[in-house]
């Protein structure tokens, strides 16, 4: 089986990347639906942990941006990842920005500038409200705000996208931190995030009592944060209920005459740093996602040293394909 995924990997690299991506996520789907296949490591007793009072499977998971439609996230998470964090959905659906956007670099690592290219955020809960009780893994929902639509009115659009998912979602992740959306990223500076989190914490315990369910809300942040804004985020967070962080997005950089965020080893250093910033001021009040530049055990236990409970991979799954879970997953 690993002679035959290295034979694929192969080919799929001689294609264009995002084209490369498509026909991964078909062919996965096509072999789900014949085979029913499911990992032993979403049975593992012994993998089991509990956060946010939900039961993961494990603690490796995979990152949003790969099932953009919330068609994929069954076939995906059933080569044995314990959560699959799907979107990022916006209120309106997009096409995303102009290609070229995805581009494999050297050292293992990634640049893309998608855009949030979505179908929408009813479209998308719709495809995962159809297929969710097939997997037996915890969905996460990733939702931002339209590229139109301005900082000042950015609440609307996650609220918006907030009152479509909660019922859905087993955890809805904020995104505010994707370098790809012009000026998203300020979205946590003092000028807009207390008020960003105000309406949304106002507006989640409404739909807390209306759908008699908690659903944890997550912040994602950006490896490129001034430092000194952190204690703000966390604090400012925290004070509203946010019950987790993910740390981190992608990395503002330009590579190959493409400007974008880039994944994977390039990611790396910068992950580690953001992520003890995080730690420090958390003080494990919060769950924390760590995220980027993941592909080996050794990655694990170093991020888990540092304060992480769960960890999302992306590039890493890119490059080596279904057999980096079983690399990190096996004798846990």
């Amino acid at each position: 089986m690993r002679f035959l995924t290295k034979i694929i990997l192969y080919f799929l690299r001689l294609l264009p990347a995002e084209i490369s991506s498509k026909i991964s996520l078909v062919s996965l789907e096509l072999i789900f639906k014949i085979s029913s296949f499911s990992s032993k490591y979403l049975d593992k007793e012994n993998l089991k942990k509990e956060f946010f009072g939900l039961e993961f499977p494990n603690r490796v998971g995979l990152a949003a941006g790969l099932d953009k439609e919330g068609k994929y996230f069954v076939s995906l998470g059933q080569l044995g990842f314990g959560f699959v964090e799907v979107g990022t959905f916006t209120p309106l659906p997009q096409s995303g920005n102009e290609y070229p956007r995805l581009k494999r670099l050297k050292n293992r690592s990634l640049i893309n500038r998608l855009g949030f290219n979505n179908p929408g955020i009813h479209s998308g809960i719709k495809n995962i409200s159809s297929l969710k009780n097939k997997y037996k893994g915890i969905v996460g929902i990733s939702i931002g705000k339209n590229k139109k639509t301005s900082n000042e009115q950015a609440y609307k659009d996650y609220l918006y996208c907030l009152k479509t998912a909660y019922d859905v979602a087993d955890y809805i992740a904020l995104n505010i931190s994707s370098p790809n959306t012009e000026n998203l990223r300020d979205l946590s500076s003092k000028n807009y995030l207390e008020n960003l989190l105000s309406e949304i914490n106002q507006e989640a315990i409404k739909l807390s009592s209306k759908h008699s369910k908690y659903t944890p809300l997550l912040l994602k942040i950006s490896p490129d944060e001034n430092e000194d804004l952190i204690p703000f985020i966390i604090d400012t967070s925290l004070k509203y209920n946010i019950s987790g962080f993910i740390v981190s997005n992608t990395t503002y950089g330009e590579k190959e005459n493409l400007k974008g965020g880039i994944s994977g080893n390039f990611l790396k250093e910068k992950s580690i740093k953001m992520l003890k910033l995080v730690s420090k001021f958390n003080k494990k009040k919060a769950v924390i996602i760590s995220s980027g530049g993941i592909s080996t055990k050794e990655d694990l236990n170093e991020r888990y040293m540092l304060g992480a409970d769960l960890f999302q991979i992306y590039t890493g799954f890119v490059y080596d394909g279904p057999k980096i879970i079983d690399e990190l997953l096996s004798d846990s």
